[in-house]
């Protein structure tokens, strides 16, 4: 049975019971993951900005992030890539989970209050009353985008604090089926006089649903400024509104140790999207650069092209680099940062004074800041489909139930270890099969038991190395065995589509997926030489037990140094103490996963996998 995001609206509960007792048959795609993006000033600019507070002229984009100096934010996240056709890049999702992910309420059915979005406080007690009666405020927003549609009940509503302390809803927008989810909508508000005063402030929010990451909504280039009229919608703006998109072929993350003798032709060009702002036409040209972050050294891609034809007024355009061939060959592992760039004369926000012609520029104000765009591709030692952002999440809700991503390698590798980005904090400490496939019409050529660790603060994927020399070469498959019929959240990029490349087994038989688009957050790591040396330890020389352990290992046998490494190949120093048979070391208060143990024995460095739990 076809199993879908609306499925777990709980709109209808006998629906919901029915589908409870069904098995689905289905790769499932579920809501946005939550980001943040915090803005980050010299502290000599931090100082100057607490003591000023928001000011006028204010203007935010959301391009560098979301900057806490000017925000409170509650819930809130931060996107790049949810909002569909923005003004620029960079917007803030609302929806039904608070910063870390987690929903405000266990209960499927709870409506109510969610992320807010709210204004350090603006002193509007000393305007002119000309500029008191021409304050407006103004902003884009979209419902849905590439996550949840809000419902008819669902709504997003802006609010102002007035002088007596109290919160007043000057604006709101129902949800529904009949509002285009790829559409931004811009809206302008006069501020009006007795809403002005020493701290004033205004907040966004969202009302929905509270059990997820659901009934979302998007907030975009906010602008507020005396001198203003209700039909004062255009701006002196060009922006660049997306990430770059890069490829060798069909990966956003290539392996360093292939790129010289396979990187020929498998470039993709450098596309972006540009939005002309301005209520007129503009001259522009664009540059595509490609820094190699190790050496800092800069390959051209474009330099100053120039748009042709012009762009027009309130025009937007995708545009694409040159072709090109190959780049130069960096000397070690880096990761590329791809710039792309307009040259379109934006800059500070001014006004002239009629009488004095005197001009004023405001330093808060910057539309040049929205006017290049950097995003990496890493040359390091694993392929990737996915661009890095875990957007959404998707799985499979079957117990010994498997998923796998097929990759491709132009030359024989060993698999040193994989990586995936379990996205649900919830799901730590659960055990899966990690599988290397080499055809999935047969068994795996590698399989071991593993736990989903609790990550670190940061920390997006979970390595998980092998303790196997695994070589391969053209198509093979790696991914994982579920022992639940829970879902098992892994993170989805849905900007990079290769869903094609995904394939799971739930009844016997695997099947190729066709609905979830974009790209599984699962990585192959890779050498061309055989990452353990073939060295058989004599039997019963060695005794480790018990493993999995849960406190003290017991390491029993004739070797001269014992060391640990944690799942990212960092060694670890635990406390030991010397037994009659050789050393007990002290696993307590480890976090749970796989360790490496090596033990130097008269026959070499052996190598042993401990879980534990």
């Amino acid at each position: 049975m076809l199993h879908i995001l609306h499925i777990f609206r709980m709109a209808v509960l006998v629906l919901a019971l029915f589908i409870s007792t069904l098995a689905f048959s289905q790769v499932v795609e579920f809501v946005p993951i939550q980001h943040q993006k915090v803005r980050t000033l010299s502290p000599s600019a931090q100082n100057a900005r607490i003591l000023e507070g928001n000011t006028l002229p204010f203007w935010d984009d959301f391009s560098q992030g979301i900057d806490t100096l000017k925000w409170i934010v509650s819930g809130a996240s931060y996107t790049e890539t949810i909002g569909l056709n923005a003004p620029s890049i960079g917007m803030v999702l609302l929806d039904g989970v608070d910063a870390n992910g987690n929903p405000y309420s266990v209960s499927q059915t709870d409506q109510g209050e969610s992320d807010y979005l709210t204004s350090k406080p603006f002193d509007l007690s000393s305007l002119s009353p000309s500029d008191s009666e021409s304050l407006y405020l103004s902003f884009f927003w979209q419902a849905g985008g590439r996550a949840e549609l809000p419902d008819e009940a669902d709504q997003l509503t802006l609010q102002l604090l007035n002088s007596d302390g109290s919160w007043i809803t000057i604006w709101s927008q129902l949800g529904g089926v009949e509002i285009d989810s790829e559409i931004f909508t811009q809206e302008i508000i006069k501020i009006e006089p007795q809403w002005q005063h020493a701290d004033f402030q205004f907040r966004f929010f969202s009302e929905g649903r509270q059990s997820g990451p659901f009934d979302s909504w998007i907030i975009d280039y906010i602008y507020l400024n005396d001198g203003r009229s209700d039909s004062d919608l255009d701006y002196l703006d060009r922006s660049i509104t997306r990430k770059n998109e890069l490829r060798i072929g069909d990966y956003g993350a290539y392996p360093f140790a292939l790129l010289e003798k396979n990187q020929t032709g498998l470039w993709s060009t450098v596309q972006n999207e540009f939005y002309n702002l301005e209520n007129r036409f503009r001259a522009m040209e664009y540059s595509v650069v490609i820094n190699d972050s190790s050496t800092m050294t800069t390959t051209p891609i474009n330099l100053n092209t120039p748009f042709n034809p012009v762009p027009n007024a309130l025009e937007r355009r995708v545009f694409e680099s040159r072709e090109f061939e190959e780049i130069p060959m960096p000397e070690k592992e880096t990761s590329l940062e791809i710039i792309s760039s307009i040259t379109s004369g934006d800059g500070l926000l001014y006004e002239i004074d009629l009488t004095t012609k005197d001009t004023t520029y405001f330093s808060n104000v910057n539309y040049e800041l929205n006017d290049t765009v950097r995003t990496s591709l890493p040359l390091l030692d694993y392929f990737a489909y996915d661009n890095g952002s875990a957007d959404y999440a998707a799985g499979i809700n079957q117990r010994s139930g498997q998923l796998a991503v097929q990759f491709n390698t132009p030359e024989e590798v060993y698999i040193k270890g994989i990586s995936i980005n379990f996205t649900n904090p919830r799901q730590a400490n659960q055990a899966v099969d990690i599988n290397v496939w080499k055809d999935l019409d047969e068994a795996p050529i590698f399989t071991r038991e593993d736990l989903i660790a609790v990550k670190e603060a940061g920390q997006e994927f979970l390595y998980y190395p092998l303790d196997t020399n695994i070589k391969v070469d053209g198509d093979f498959y790696i991914g994982y065995t579920q022992f639940t019929n829970d879902f098992i959240h892994v993170g989805l990029d849905k900007v990079n589509d290769t869903g094609d490349k995904l394939y799971y087994n739930v009844v016997g038989a695997w099947a190729q997926n066709d609905e979830v688009r974009g790209s599984m957050m699962i990585r192959p790591h890779i050498s061309l030489e055989a990452p353990y040396e073939e060295i058989a330890a004599p039997e019963g020389n060695i005794r480790i037990y018990p493993n999995p352990v849960e406190t003290l290992l017991n390491l029993e046998g004739k070797f001269t140094e014992a060391r640990v490494y944690d799942s990212f190949g960092r060694e670890i120093f635990l406390d030991r103490q010397l037994s009659s048979k050789g050393e007990i070391v002290n696993f307590i208060g480890q976090r749970p996963g796989i360790y490496l143990l090596n033990l130097t024995t008269e026959t070499g460095i052996q190598s042993y996998r401990i879980l534990v739990k």
